[in-house]
């Protein structure tokens, strides 16, 4: 094992807390996106996120291929690798989610709802065919 001043080790351990704080801000910033996602509803804000988890992740991956094989703090960089690949997942969940409800509104809104069983409600409850449906409205 190299003495504590070795210039590797030195490196490593940068590099190691690089990795974490870069970590730790992706996962911060994917709480922001969640919060976005279920308070706000701000696209645009969506993307100016999107673009950010962009950067630091070709900042990880740049930072992955500096680190050597043993990188000092190992447990912590995998507890918040864990993390940020969960904290994904359920953003990725949400905003499936979301992307359903909104294409479930578009179909009413183009008298599309129950296209897919080839039947729609009307006005007096009872199924008639996706064809016959009156549309809601028109731009």
């Amino acid at each position: 094992m190299p003495a504590p001043s070795d210039p590797r080790q030195t490196l490593a351990g940068a590099i190691a807390a690089d990795l974490c704080d870069a970590l730790e801000q992706l996962l911060q910033l994917l709480q922001t996106e969640l919060d976005t996602l279920l308070q706000h509803h701000d696209a645009s804000r969506i993307e100016q996120l999107a673009a950010r988890k962009s950067e630091l992740c070709a900042r990880i991956d740049a930072l992955q291929q500096r680190s050597a094989p043993e990188v000092p703090d190992a447990p912590r960089l995998r507890d918040l690798a864990r993390e940020v690949a969960q904290a994904n997942q359920r953003n990725g969940a949400v905003l499936a989610a979301l992307i359903r409800n909104t294409q479930g509104a578009l179909n009413v809104l183009r008298g599309a709802a129950g296209a897919d069983r080839g039947e729609v409600y009307g006005p007096r409850g009872r199924s008639v065919a996706a064809g016959t449906a009156k549309p809601l409205g028109s731009a």
